[in-house]
Protein backbone atom coordinates (compact mmCIF):
# COMPACT_ATOMS: atom_id res chain seq x y z
CA UNK A 1 0.00 0.00 0.00
CA UNK A 2 1.07 3.23 -1.03
CA UNK A 3 1.06 5.61 1.44
CA UNK A 4 0.72 9.67 1.59
CA UNK A 5 4.24 10.90 3.50
CA UNK A 6 3.27 13.89 6.33
CA UNK A 7 6.02 16.57 5.11
CA UNK A 8 4.83 17.99 8.32
CA UNK A 9 7.27 16.01 10.65
CA UNK A 10 9.57 15.85 7.93
CA UNK A 11 12.50 18.02 9.37
CA UNK A 12 14.29 17.99 5.99
CA UNK A 13 13.83 21.18 3.88
CA UNK A 14 17.60 22.23 3.22
CA UNK A 15 16.59 23.46 -0.13
CA UNK A 16 13.47 25.88 0.66
CA UNK A 17 15.11 27.28 4.03
CA UNK A 18 18.56 27.95 2.34
CA UNK A 19 17.27 29.14 -1.26
CA UNK A 20 19.11 26.84 -3.17
CA UNK A 21 15.87 25.29 -4.93
CA UNK A 22 13.19 28.36 -5.12
CA UNK A 23 10.66 25.80 -6.63
CA UNK A 24 11.30 23.18 -3.65
CA UNK A 25 8.01 23.70 -2.33
CA UNK A 26 5.93 23.57 -5.24
CA UNK A 27 8.21 20.35 -5.90
CA UNK A 28 6.74 19.24 -2.64
CA UNK A 29 3.17 19.70 -3.37
CA UNK A 30 3.18 17.76 -6.67
CA UNK A 31 4.73 15.05 -4.84
CA UNK A 32 2.08 15.10 -2.28
CA UNK A 33 -0.57 14.80 -5.45
CA UNK A 34 1.12 11.91 -7.13
CA UNK A 35 1.30 9.70 -3.43
CA UNK A 36 -2.77 11.21 -2.73
CA UNK A 37 -3.47 9.99 -6.38
CA UNK A 38 -1.28 6.48 -5.94
CA UNK A 39 -2.80 6.15 -2.46
CA UNK A 40 -5.88 3.66 -0.85
CA UNK A 41 -6.47 7.05 1.28
CA UNK A 42 -8.96 10.17 1.25
CA UNK A 43 -8.90 12.99 3.66
CA UNK A 44 -10.96 13.22 6.37
CA UNK A 45 -11.82 16.66 6.48
CA UNK A 46 -15.45 16.50 4.24
CA UNK A 47 -18.68 17.69 5.17
CA UNK A 48 -21.02 15.03 6.93
CA UNK A 49 -23.40 15.36 3.99
CA UNK A 50 -20.81 14.66 1.44
CA UNK A 51 -19.60 11.74 3.00
CA UNK A 52 -22.77 9.98 3.64
CA UNK A 53 -23.52 11.03 -0.29
CA UNK A 54 -20.30 9.07 -1.20
CA UNK A 55 -20.70 6.06 1.22
CA UNK A 56 -24.30 5.66 -0.47
CA UNK A 57 -22.55 5.59 -3.74
CA UNK A 58 -20.49 2.96 -1.91
CA UNK A 59 -17.40 4.24 -0.80
CA UNK A 60 -15.76 3.21 2.41
CA UNK A 61 -14.48 5.61 4.57
CA UNK A 62 -11.82 3.83 7.55
CA UNK A 63 -10.63 5.35 10.83
CA UNK A 64 -8.17 8.32 10.80
CA UNK A 65 -4.44 7.07 10.13
CA UNK A 66 -2.63 7.01 13.29
CA UNK A 67 0.39 8.89 12.42
CA UNK A 68 -1.40 11.01 9.92
CA UNK A 69 -4.82 11.90 11.19
CA UNK A 70 -5.53 13.88 8.48
CA UNK A 71 -6.03 11.08 6.00
CA UNK A 72 -8.28 8.02 6.27
CA UNK A 73 -7.52 4.79 4.38
CA UNK A 74 -10.87 3.97 1.82
CA UNK A 75 -11.81 1.67 -0.47
CA UNK A 76 -13.16 2.99 -4.12
CA UNK A 77 -16.30 1.68 -5.47
CA UNK A 78 -14.89 -0.78 -8.53
CA UNK A 79 -14.06 1.70 -11.42
CA UNK A 80 -13.63 4.92 -9.39
CA UNK A 81 -10.36 6.56 -9.56
CA UNK A 82 -8.86 9.55 -8.23
CA UNK A 83 -6.91 11.60 -11.16
CA UNK A 84 -4.88 14.76 -10.59
CA UNK A 85 -5.66 18.07 -11.89
CA UNK A 86 -3.41 20.82 -13.37
CA UNK A 87 -3.53 22.87 -10.37
CA UNK A 88 -0.92 20.63 -7.98
CA UNK A 89 -3.10 21.17 -4.80
CA UNK A 90 -6.06 19.66 -6.59
CA UNK A 91 -7.63 16.23 -7.65
CA UNK A 92 -11.04 14.48 -8.35
CA UNK A 93 -12.50 11.60 -7.50
CA UNK A 94 -14.16 10.17 -10.49
CA UNK A 95 -16.67 7.19 -11.28
CA UNK A 96 -16.48 4.83 -13.50
CA UNK A 97 -17.61 7.03 -16.31
CA UNK A 98 -15.10 9.23 -15.62
CA UNK A 99 -17.63 11.72 -13.97
CA UNK A 100 -16.37 13.92 -11.66
CA UNK A 101 -18.26 13.06 -7.70
CA UNK A 102 -15.51 14.90 -6.04
CA UNK A 103 -12.62 17.47 -5.61
CA UNK A 104 -9.72 16.97 -3.14
CA UNK A 105 -7.54 19.36 -2.04
CA UNK A 106 -4.40 18.52 -0.90
CA UNK A 107 -1.20 21.47 0.52
CA UNK A 108 1.56 19.37 0.71
CA UNK A 109 3.75 21.96 1.82
CA UNK A 110 5.20 20.96 4.99
CA UNK A 111 4.17 24.90 6.44
CA UNK A 112 0.73 24.76 5.57
CA UNK A 113 -0.50 21.38 5.35
CA UNK A 114 -4.19 20.61 4.73
CA UNK A 115 -6.62 18.48 2.94
CA UNK A 116 -10.08 18.17 2.34
CA UNK A 117 -12.79 16.89 0.11
CA UNK A 118 -15.99 18.14 -1.16
CA UNK A 119 -18.62 16.77 -3.39
CA UNK A 120 -18.41 18.28 -7.23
Amino acid sequence: MNNITNTAKDAKHPDWVLGRNPSAIEQQEKKGQNQLINSEQLPVNIPEGDKKTLEFQGVKFGKPMKKDPIFCLAELPKGWKKRPTEHSMWSELVDENDIVKAEIFYKAAFYDRSAFMRLA
